[in-house]
C-alpha cells in the first residue's frame, strides 16, 4: 500500500467518524440579538421621566426586562391588576381634590350668604361688591387648578414624544433586520417629522387654545346675559375638529405610507431567499438560517413595540386620571352648590368642567395616536415577514 492509498483511506475514515454538531436554539439567537441592541437611549428617557417624580409607578420599570418578559410570555397584564392599580392611583390623589372641592364650596356658600345678606338690607351695590369679591377669589382658584391640569398635559405630551423618539431607532433597526428594509427607510423620516409637528402643534396651539376657552367661559359667566355664548361654542367645536383632524391625518398618512412598502419588501425578501437557495449543497440550510434570524428579529421588534405601548400606557394613565379628577371636581361642585349659590358661579364652575373635558380628550387622543403609530409599525414588519 503506497503513501497515496494510505492517505486516501485515512481521509475516508475521517469522514466516517461521527461528530456531534450543535445548532443554536431560537432562545440563544434572540438573546444574543437583544444583548447586541443599544437600550441606552430609551433607558435615559425613562430615567429622565422617573426623575420628574410625577409617576411613582415607573420607578421599578425596566424596558429591557419588560421586552424579555414579553418574548418569554411572562408579562402579567391581567385586568384585575390593572383595575387595582387604577383604584390605588385614584385614592392616592383624592385628598388634594377633596380639599379643592371644599374650597370651592366654601367660597360659593360665602358668596350666596353675602348676596342674601345684602338683598335683605336692599343694598344692590353692597350685593354686587360682595358677589364680585367672591367671584374674583373663585376665578383665581379655578385658574390655579386648571393651570395645574394644563401643566400636567404639557409634560405628558413632551414625554410621550420623547418615548417614541428614543424607541424609534431600535424599532426601525429591527424592522430592517427582519426584512422590512423599504418600510424602515420610508417610515423613519415620516414618523420623526410627523411626531415633531404633532407634539409642537398640540403643545403650542391646541393646549393654549383650550386654556383661552376656559378663560372665555369664566368671563362669559360674569353676567347672566351669556354675551360670549356663541364664541364659546365656536371655540369648543373648533377644538373638537382640531383633535379629530390630527388623529385622522396622522393615522391616515401612516397607513398610506405602509401600503406599498411591505409589498416591495416581500418581493425583495423572496428574491433574496431564492438566490441563497440556489447555492449548491448549503443553499437550503442557508435559507433556513436566514429565516430563523429574520423571524427572531421580528419577534424582538414586536416585543419592543409592545414594550413601548406598555410604557406609554403606564405613563399616561396617571395624568389622565388627574385631569379626569379635576373634571369630576368641577362638575360635582357645580351640582352640589346649584341649590344654594348664584347661577353665575354655578355656570362658571360647570363651564370650566366642560373645557376640562376637551383637555382630557386632547391627551387621550394624543396617547392613542402614538399607540396606533407603534401598532402600525408592528403590523407592517409582520406583514413583510409573512410574505
Amino acid at each position: 500500500m503506497n503513501k497515496i492509498q494510505r492517505i486516501f483511506i485515512m481521509f475516508i475514515l475521517w469522514f466516517l467518524i461521527p461528530i456531534k454538531v450543535y445548532s443554536h436554539t431560537v432562545e440563544e439567537i434572540w438573546t444574543r440579538q437583544i444583548d447586541s441592541l443599544d437600550f441606552s437611549t430609551i433607558d435615559k428617557t425613562v430615567t429622565s421621566i422617573k426623575s420628574q417624580k410625577e409617576n411613582p409607578y415607573l420607578h421599578e420599570f425596566n424596558f429591557k426586562d419588560t421586552v424579555i418578559k414579553i418574548i418569554k410570555g411572562e408579562a402579567d397584564f391581567s385586568l384585575t391588576n390593572i383595575i387595582k392599580a387604577i383604584i390605588i392611583m385614584i385614592f392616592k390623589e383624592m385628598p388634594a381634590y377633596f380639599a379643592l372641592i371644599g374650597k370651592l364650596i366654601v367660597i360659593s356658600m360665602l358668596c350666596a350668604f353675602l348676596s342674601n345678606l345684602a338683598e335683605s338690607f336692599k343694598s344692590k351695590s353692597t350685593s354686587s361688591v360682595g358677589f364680585y369679591v367672591c367671584y374674583i377669589v373663585l376665578i383665581i382658584l379655578l385658574l390655579q387648578s386648571f393651570k395645574i391640569a394644563m401643566r400636567v398635559s404639557e409634560t405628558t405630551i413632551e414625554n410621550m414624544v420623547l418615548i417614541i423618539q428614543s424607541s424609534l431607532p431600535m424599532l426601525l433597526t429591527l424592522m430592517i433586520a427582519s426584512g422590512a428594509v423599504t418600510s424602515g427607510t420610508v417610515f423613519e423620516p415620516f414618523i420623526i417629522f410627523a411626531l415633531q409637528i404633532v407634539g409642537v402643534f398640540i403643545k403650542k396651539v391646541l393646549l393654549p387654545l383650550i386654556f383661552f376657552t376656559a378663560v372665555l367661559g369664566i368671563i362669559n359667566s360674569l353676567t347672566n346675559k351669556n354675551f360670549l355664548k356663541k364664541m364659546l361654542e365656536f371655540f369648543c367645536q373648533g377644538i373638537d375638529w382640531i383633535i379629530k383632524g390630527i388623529a385622522i391625518l396622522f393615522i391616515g398618512l401612516m397607513s398610506l405610507s405602509g401600503l406599498t412598502a411591505p409589498v416591495l419588501d416581500g418581493v425583495i425578501n423572496k428574491a433574496a431567499k431564492t438566490a441563497v437557495g440556489v447555492v449548491p449543497v448549503v443553499g437550503e440550510s442557508l435559507t433556513g438560517a436566514v429565516d430563523i434570524v429574520m423571524n427572531c428579529s421580528l419577534l424582538i421588534k414586536n416585543a419592543v413595540g409592545v414594550g413601548v405601548i406598555i410604557l406609554i400606557s403606564i405613563y399616561c394613565l396617571l395624568p389622565l386620571i388627574k385631569i379626569l379628577l379635576f373634571l369630576i371636581v368641577y362638575k360635582l361642585t357645580a351640582a352640589l352648590i346649584e341649590p344654594i349659590s348664584d347661577k353665575r358661579i354655578v355656570n362658571c364652575i360647570s363651564d370650566t368642567g366642560d373645557v376640562c373635558i376637551k383637555l382630557f380628550t386632547a391627551i387621550l387622543t394624543s396617547s392613542l395616536i402614538f399607540i396606533v403609530a407603534i401598532t402600525i409599525l408592528i403590523g407592517v414588519g409582520t406583514m413583510t415577514s409573512l410574505r
